[in-house]
């Protein structure tokens, strides 16, 4: 068989090479067909390289750039930079990074993903069971369909239901899944910033933390119940002055400083064992309309101040539940329960140390015993035991004029 091999080199038709050699370096041009190369190169080894494919530029020792007016850097593909030692990039404006599809800042596409995925959130959020429930975002109402507990009227005990709504999510996400679909495409691809560090990352906004007073604590500034004291048959309150904080925003004209992390989703902190300290000179609020858990081995909450003026409030639109496995110590001068209708103790027994004031009547289910040294002293009003006054009752069986005795004495 014969066969006929061309080599590449048969189909260059021009072979041209132009050197201009001076005692600072070289110009090399190469006119090859489909190999046109312009290279200059200096006498250190720098050098500039073009080609049909590539522009590539070597500097063996420092390179410098100095644009008088704007600078504008547009890569179609990836772009990739690699620094073996430090790196510093110094801004005397502002330093603005933005990733993500352009539709994000020029089409409400966030809004529109977010309004076609409401209906699918919401018979996430539903209850499993049909018993009434608010959204705690939303404000939506799940209407109840059921009995609750007969005793207390509560969820807990009752007779509920699976809830339809969670049997229907499928569908519903069928439904949508056109519109939510056309408004992720609008969203491209990538669009997150990663930045990871082998040792530390440090951040600071200003170059000095603004301690100005951020507010000011009044000592004496709300008067409370500090106790009651028993007289003349009734209560008299004692009233006591607590301290109070008056915010004011000494910080908020402050031209630098300022942090701020908003967080579409989910903000996640994770440390190691050294731990998470947050120090601030002003106000510090952690507000969530969810779930706010604290846990640990231990949790300490301290209102203190310098001069002595710290206070804790705890507030709440429902119940307070306080659980311990072994222990639950409170220790003041004073403490003072007011209560519009009862206070109620569960307890095998209760062990008052001091005297036991009690304004209303005190009825006893079991018995009285009585160890003191005076027994029990009735100034005013009667014993009845058993139907017999104490202080009405007659003595039979003794012989006097009327054949009883007379009233005690």
């Amino acid at each position: 068989m014969d066969k006929k091999v061309n080599s590449g080199t048969e189909f260059v038709n021009k072979r041209t090479q132009a050197v201009w050699n001076t005692e600072a370096g070289s110009i090399v041009s190469d006119g090859n067909t489909g190999n046109e190369k312009l290279q200059i190169s200096h006498q250190s080894g720098g050098n500039l390289n073009f080609t049909n494919k590539s522009n590539s530029e070597f500097a063996p020792n420092n390179k410098q750039t100095l644009v008088h007016g704007n600078k504008f850097e547009t890569t179609a593909g990836d772009s990739f930079t690699t620094t073996n030692s430090n790196k510093e990039e110094r801004v005397y404006g502002d330093l603005t990074v933005i990733t993500g599809s352009p539709n994000f800042f020029t089409n409400p596409i966030a809004e529109d993903w977010i309004e076609a995925n409401k209906d699918i959130a919401a018979a996430k959020a539903a209850p499993e069971y049909t018993y009434g429930a608010i959204g705690n975002n939303s404000g939506a109402e799940y209407v109840a369909n059921g009995t609750p507990n007969s005793e207390s009227g509560a969820v807990e005990g009752g007779s509920y239901q699976p809830n339809p709504v969670h049997a229907n999510i499928p569908g519903l996400m069928e439904e949508k899944a056109g519109d939510i679909a056309n408004i992720e495409r609008q969203m491209g691809t990538g669009g997150s910033i990663k930045m990871m560090s082998a040792k530390h990352i440090f951040i600071q906004s200003g170059a000095k933390a603004v301690t100005f007073d951020s507010g000011a604590i009044v000592p004496n500034g709300k008067s409370v119940t500090r106790k009651y004291i028993p007289e003349d048959g009734s209560l008299t309150e004692v009233k006591t002055a607590v301290p109070i904080y008056e915010n004011k925003d000494t910080s908020g004209a402050v031209p630098f400083g300022d942090v701020h992390i908003s967080a579409g989703t989910k903000l996640r902190v994770v440390t190691g064992s050294g731990g998470a300290s947050i120090k601030s000179a002003g106000e510090v609020n952690i507000n969530s309309t969810g779930r706010l858990m604290l846990g640990g081995a231990e949790i300490a909450i301290g209102g203190s101040t310098n001069n002595n003026a710290g206070r804790v409030t705890v507030l709440t639109d429902k119940d307070v539940f306080i659980e311990s496995g072994d222990l639950i110590t409170m220790v003041a001068p004073n403490i003072t329960n007011v209560v519009n209708d009862q206070v109620t103790y569960v307890t095998p027994e209760a062990v008052f140390s001091g005297n036991l004031h009690v304004q209303g009547n005190l009825t006893v289910e079991g018995n009285i015993t009585v160890n003191g040294s005076t027994g029990i002293t009735v100034p005013n009003g009667d014993v009845v035991a058993s139907g017999i006054s104490l202080v009405n009752h007659r003595h039979s069986g003794v012989c006097t004029g009327s054949g009883n005795t007379g009233s005690p004495i």
